[in-house]
């Protein structure tokens, strides 16, 4: 695995984790292109059944640069909304495992493949040459600073997927995208001679947000809240009425409709990637879907709920802590949710855009509520570079450097390997 805070002096050799032992799969087909074999293999007796042997393990490695492996289905979009199982061609070498059960394939791939592959999984090749150039330093320097380690009980650097970065193999490749992985070769971002622990999101609304309102961490100088536009003011979103104007006005930024349009977006998101409005959104739910949800996702049993109520915002307006008030058995009952995670994880039936959102509460004949609309911004945590506004600057030719130092603050880029 890679060691956190290391400087690379030449290209290293990562570990993704394609299937994982949490996604309970017990059955794939892999495909040797190189030796023109198809592999069917299920998790039989404790052990792997490959066509009609058994065996521990199975390792198979890709002898030359053009060869490669077509594998799956595997997930893709794990526990969000655009979830789906997918097939993907990869390069490098693989090996599957029994894991308690369960298959666990694990892909061990040159860094720098590997970064031109995220470049056109995050988004499509067919964006322009300075989003995919930013795209790929940030995945570069996301994974070598290896801050998070979220797999590290797996002994892999990431997984294939929206919970590290997506990587989803050689299929979508363009020549742009294996230039823009060329072109910055070995050039990392770096604050105070640190690689970054660059995050990134599909849009922030109009507003990034500070890296402590997301996760339990200390607070990163790079990755601070900026208005996503031209502007520098950032007005006071923890203000109710500010807060009301923001989510329903069209503002000026580069990842708002006025910049990037939706129609075309189609064209420059990735291949899984839901269609909709990623800028501004809305859910209505009636009191009855509004209760059943909670109850799922919380495990709890309301007869009815009587209010939603967002307690503490981060600067982009994003909930980090919401108060759920209701009724069960004839006695009122609070639930506070104190992440931005947890709260779009309960009040969508798959996974809300994002927590910078309104609730207007609308109510029946008897002033008691009938339903409630959550009116938002943004989709994703919000985090550091906001992908669809990084597109909308590129689309005003700005350059990567441009791209880069208005999403993280004072930071530098270095090359580490040639």
């Amino acid at each position: 695995m890679l060691v956190k805070g290391e400087l690379p002096r030449i290209e290293p050799i990562i570990s993704i984790g394609i299937v994982l032992p949490n996604d309970k799969q017990n059955s794939i087909e892999i495909i040797s292109h190189t030796k023109k074999k198809k592999y069917y293999i299920t998790v039989k007796n404790k052990q792997l059944l490959i066509n009609d042997s058994y065996s521990k393990y199975l390792e198979l490695k890709n002898s030359t640069s053009k060869s490669f492996f077509t594998i799956g289905p595997i997930p893709a979009g794990r526990g969000f909304h655009w979830e789906k199982k997918i097939t993907i061609k990869v390069v490098g070498n693989l090996t599957v495992f029994n894991r308690n059960g369960f298959l666990f394939i694990i892909n061990e791939i040159e860094l720098e493949k590997y970064l031109m592959c995220v470049a056109t999984s995050e988004m499509s090749g067919n964006c322009p040459s300075a989003l995919l150039e930013a795209q790929t330093i940030a995945a570069r320097s996301w994974i070598i600073a290896a801050q998070e380690q979220k797999h590290a009980n797996l002994g892999i650097d990431a997984c294939n997927d929206d919970c590290c970065q997506r990587y989803q193999g050689i299929e979508n490749l363009t020549e742009e995208s294996k230039a823009a992985a060329l072109k910055t070769r070995g050039i990392f971002l770096t604050f105070n001679n640190r690689i970054c622990d660059t995050r990134y999101s599909k849009s922030c609304g109009g507003i990034s947000e500070n890296n402590e309102n997301v996760w339990d961490e200390k607070p990163k100088p790079y990755l601070r809240g900026v208005f996503d536009g031209e502007q520098n003011a950032i007005p006071d979103l923890k203000n109710l009425k500010e807060i009301e104007n923001w989510i329903k006005t069209d503002p000026e930024c580069y990842c708002s409709d006025k910049c990037v349009k939706p129609e075309d977006l189609k064209k420059y998101i990735g291949k899984i990637d839901k269609i909709g409005n990623y800028f501004r959104w809305e859910f209505t739910y009636s009191k009855i879907e509004l209760k059943d949800m909670i109850n799922k996702k919380r495990k709890t049993s309301y007869d009815v709920i009587i209010s939603i109520k967002p307690l503490k915002r981060g600067i982009s307006g994003r909930i980090t802590k919401l108060a759920i008030k209701g009724m069960i058995k004839n006695k009122t009952h609070n639930t506070i949710l104190t992440s931005e995670y947890e709260i779009r994880r309960v009040l969508h039936n798959e996974f809300l855009y994002s927590s910078a959102f309104i609730v207007i509460t609308n109510l029946d004949a008897n002033n008691n509520l009938d339903s409630i609309t959550l009116k938002g911004a943004g989709w994703g945590h919000g985090v550091g570079l906001c992908q669809i506004g990084a597109l909308g600057m590129a689309l005003q030719n700005k350059s990567t450097e441009n791209i880069l130092s208005h999403y993280f603050l004072s930071t530098t880029l270095i090359k580490l390997y040639d």
